[in-house]
């Protein structure tokens, strides 16, 4: 099947939002309390820290995607 170029775009957005939803959900399952705050892993990171730093790749490949539009 083939698709027009905003076709295209259009999926590979909904992919990379899918995807980082997905990875926002599987951040939050895994936090744990510590202290009354809510921590990633065993490096002290904060689940707020960590919901930032995926918010900051997911604008970056969301940039890509839209750079591509542009070729």
């Amino acid at each position: 099947m083939n698709f027009t170029p905003e076709q295209d775009q259009y999926m590979q957005v909904q992919m990379t939002r899918a995807y980082y939803q997905g990875v926002r959900e599987g951040i939050q399952r895994y936090a744990h309390w510590r202290d009354g705050v809510q921590y990633v892993g065993t490096t002290g990171r904060t689940l707020k820290q960590a919901y930032q730093a995926v918010d900051q790749d997911e604008a970056l490949d969301l940039a890509r995607v839209d750079s591509l539009k542009q070729l």
